[in-house]
């Protein structure tokens, strides 16, 4: 039997750095986020808020055009409604980081005591895929509206240049899908694991 650890001791130091720094880092990120949302709506004129916007900057002779496409604002004019929606995103987005963070740990958890096909992978992958594929798509849509609404009421205090609009990306939904598809090469992999096992 083949007795020989699955990672080298290079790959396991490095791994348990990945480790640590996923775990504080995503944690302080989660945590900045919740109390953002916290105090948004307690004050929300310390947060700024960015708007889409559409205008000319002058420019010299030597530049073609110059166009501005977004604005950031700091107002204590917001309606309740509008300070709800970014204390939601940025509660969404906190939470978002949170279920990524606890996925991913307990994967390089079980990678690291060398068991990479544990029962607790696969459900731990799931947890990271799905909050980064709908906690993402959320976050966007509820920040989008809360961009929107403050647009709408923010637009002649700037001189109508906002739009009503947001921008989405859909670079961490994709890759969420592709976490959920992981999964279940990691569910082909186990089984075949438990088809083999005592084979020689």
């Amino acid at each position: 039997m083949d007795t020989r650890p699955l990672m080298s001791r290079w790959d396991r130091n490095l791994a348990f750095v990945v480790y640590l720094a996923t775990f504080f880092f995503g944690a302080w990120w989660a945590a900045n986020g919740f109390l953002q949302a916290a105090f948004r709506v307690i004050d929300p004129s310390q947060f700024p808020v960015t708007l889409l916007s559409e205008g000319t900057v002058e420019h010299g002779t030597s530049v073609t055009s110059a166009t501005v496409d977004s604005v950031t604002v700091q107002t204590d004019a917001l309606s309740s409604g509008a300070v709800w929606l970014f204390a939601s995103a940025d509660f969404l987005q906190a939470l978002t980081v949170a279920g990524v963070l606890i996925g991913s740990g307990i994967v390089i958890e079980r990678v690291l005591r060398g068991k990479p096909f544990h029962r607790t992978v696969r459900p731990a992958i799931l947890l990271a895929a799905c909050s980064l594929a709908f906690g993402s798509l959320l976050t966007q849509g509820v920040r989008g509206f809360g961009q929107m609404q403050a647009s709408y009421e923010l637009n002649d205090e700037v001189g109508g240049s906002l739009v009503m609009g947001f921008t989405f990306d859909i670079v961490p939904v994709v890759a969420g899908f592709g976490l959920l598809a992981l999964s279940y090469i990691i569910a082909a992999g186990m089984r075949l694991q438990r088809d083999t096992e005592g084979l020689v």
